[in-house]
């Protein structure tokens, strides 16, 4: 069964996860491998659109939009990436996937990372771009994470704004944003996965843009002597959405990772 070769927000359904209702959308052929698709923060399923009608080709096309973000509600607990991965085990126990890959974007592929961390059998291999693993007050990227504001955002970034607000079923990006951040700068054992990326035993593909200020490449450095499943990959003239600055670069890779040529 051939579906769209793009998230579009139309064809999706919601999975109960507690106090939230997380949207799921499946694009590309039913027939394929499956990707779970894990967009980043302030985003949704759609900013991955740029490379989905190369990977429909390939996979069938899990998109799933993270509590808060996108079409899915924000539930009453506080925002963090041990919630969001508990989040996804609902979505994949609910869609019945036997059998997946995940590629996941800045947060989304924080939350990959904590998945693999699990030893799921279920997990093959994981794709993350721009996805920092650890965070301290003495990173490069604290300032940045913890000067963020709703009102900074939204001057920024007033595209991001304006499809939450379009999307959203419960609009309120004050409270948003301040729980973002709030995940962003969590020092506890709920927020990055820290030394839980020993644990992982799939294989990863873990690349970062060359320009990305949330990422440094000495992190990335100090993650292949952490755990050797982790191949780093640094593309050059990328900043932090490297899919959209390199894809010429980056695609070729994830099809070399995947077994798949990707065209």
């Amino acid at each position: 069964m051939d579906l769209s070769d793009k998230f579009d927000h139309n064809g999706g359904h919601w999975v109960d996860c507690n106090d939230a209702k997380v949207f799921v959308e499946e694009i590309g052929d039913h027939n394929k491998p499956v990707l779970i698709m894990l967009h980043g923060g302030f985003g949704n399923i759609e900013d991955f659109n740029s490379i989905t009608p190369t990977l429909s080709k390939h996979f069938r096309l899990i998109g799933i939009d993270s509590r808060g973000h996108g079409k899915s509600t924000l539930g009453n607990q506080p925002l963090t990436y041990k919630l969001l991965t508990e989040d996804l085990v609902r979505v994949i126990e609910a869609e019945k996937l036997e059998s997946f890959h995940i590629l996941g974007f800045s947060d989304g592929g924080i939350i990959g990372y904590r998945y693999a961390a699990r030893k799921e059998a279920k997990l093959d291999k994981l794709i993350t771009i721009g996805s920092g693993w650890e965070i301290t007050r003495e990173s490069p990227e604290w300032e940045m994470y913890a000067g963020t504001t709703a009102d900074n955002w939204k001057e920024m970034f007033p595209e991001t704004v304006a499809s939450y607000l379009r999307l959203n079923p419960e609009p309120d990006f004050a409270k948003f944003a301040s729980a973002l951040v709030a995940m962003w700068t969590d020092l506890s054992p709920d927020g990055h996965p820290g030394e839980l990326m020993s644990l992982i035993e799939n294989d990863m593909l873990v690349a970062r843009g060359d320009q990305d200020p949330l990422t440094s490449l000495a992190s990335m450095a100090k993650l292949r002597q952490k755990n050797d499943h982790a191949n780093i990959l640094n593309i050059p003239f990328a900043n932090h959405v490297a899919y959209d600055d390199a894809p010429e670069i980056l695609l070729p890779a994830i099809g070399r990772f995947l077994n798949c040529k990707l065209n």
